[in-house]
């Protein structure tokens, strides 16, 4: 992927993903996309998802599960075909408790030749959700 511009599709693939899934899809996720959220144990959407179903089916795990806001980037940093998204997502509401949360992280995202993401790594400082998501 080129450097130029790529911060702001990365920002755009971010929006489009909670507001017009297969738009994000259709524009920026490549067929054999593979997600890894590896979470703690009482958190159910954790783990890894393989290809647009897995995306799919982790994106409608989320939507089950939390309330989220849009998330605050502090840096995206591209290099290649790969980029380090960082941020914090704030004020999460966990639907089946009512709690929220605010959560720092980085994305790892790597992009194939085509400059489409075929594997997001993410990297979550996890505290607060576990205690969100308990009773």
């Amino acid at each position: 992927m080129s450097t130029n511009g790529a911060a702001e599709k990365i920002k755009d693939f971010y929006q489009l993903i909670v507001t017009d899934t297969q738009a994000a899809i259709e524009q920026y996720v490549a067929e054999d996309i593979v997600c890894d959220n590896p979470l703690p144990e009482n958190i159910p959407f954790g783990g890894r998802y393989k290809g647009i179903e897995g995306l799919v089916s982790y994106l409608t795990q989320l939507a089950n599960e939390i309330e989220m806001t849009p998330l605050n980037f502090t840096e995206i940093i591209v290099d290649k075909d790969m980029a380090a998204v960082v941020g914090i997502e704030q004020n999460t509401r966990v639907i089946r408790t009512g709690k929220t949360y605010t959560m720092p992280f980085v994305h790892v995202l790597k992009f194939n030749q085509e400059g489409k993401i075929n594997h997001v790594y993410e990297y979550n400082v996890t505290g607060e959700m576990v205690k969100a998501f308990s009773n």
